[in-house]
């Protein structure tokens, strides 16, 4: 599905002047998005009616746009168009990967298989410390794709006592972190990332030999006093990196 024109008259972007025309264009589109006139899933005009509106050619705007995804401020999907990204609270603060937009801003079809999913006991698996053995647990096992490949393993469990509609949900059609943020608060999180080599089953989901090294990322999250899921996601290390940002006049949490 191609992206319907946008009228040029309804774009209102005014550059100030001051610098190259990219910078000028990038800075007008980021007072758009923080002072709310163009809010998060608001379609962007494209760079060629950019471009005609602001009388400027292609060039600065594909850099523009290049620079935008990369700092996850705006997200491209193929054939439907170049989005203000969803930015909620939890995304922000606790720094809860979201696969669907990280696949999607590289213009890639993104797409996610369920492998397995069964009801368990805590006492089946030692990952997760925060649960009594007896407990019920969903266990769930997915792989997120791009453009049809295997990109990220997924495996996922979830405290049935503290949410218990999961129990009779499939995941066929939904993903399990979007699912469960949409119903319940994300007030703390513990995340570990280390290196490791895959069990047979995560390469071969990802395409990948036994031998090759993937970047794990363990999280465990609660709202307010509750467990609610522990999660594992293997990403293929030579395809993927983490990035924080430390800033000195910001309060360290603990």
């Amino acid at each position: 599905m191609s992206q319907s024109p946008t009228d040029t008259a309804t774009i209102n972007l005014t550059l100030d002047g001051d610098g190259p025309p990219y910078q000028q264009i990038e800075r007008a589109i980021r007072n758009k998005i923080q002072s709310g006139a163009w809010p998060p899933g608001h379609r962007l005009p494209t760079e060629e009616e950019l471009a005609a509106h602001l009388g400027v050619s292609r060039s600065p705007l594909v850099k523009v746009f290049k620079n935008l995804v990369n700092a996850k401020v705006i997200t491209r999907r193929r054939r439907h168009g170049t989005f203000v990204s969803e930015r909620s609270d939890n995304h922000a603060v606790i720094g809860i990967i979201d696969i669907r937009e990280t696949i999607e801003s590289a213009e890639k079809d993104y797409s996610f298989e369920v492998l397995e999913r069964r009801i368990v006991k805590g006492r089946e698996f030692d990952v997760w410390p925060d649960v009594d053995p007896g407990e019920r647990l969903l266990w769930l096992s997915l792989v997120h794709k791009a453009n049809g490949a295997g990109e990220v393993f997924e495996e996922r469990l979830i405290q049935i006592s503290v949410i218990p509609e999961v129990e009779n949900t499939s995941f066929r059609n939904d993903l399990p972190n979007e699912w469960l943020l949409a119903r319940l608060p994300c007030t703390r999180l513990i995340n570990t990332v280390r290196a490791a080599l895959p069990e047979r089953r995560v390469a071969h989901a990802l395409g990948l030999s036994v031998g090759e090294p993937v970047l794990v990322s363990e999280r465990r999250s609660f709202a307010n006093d509750d467990a609610v899921t522990w999660v594992r996601l293997s990403f293929p290390g030579y395809r993927h990196e983490f990035t924080g940002e430390f800033n000195p006049l910001l309060p360290m949490e603990n």
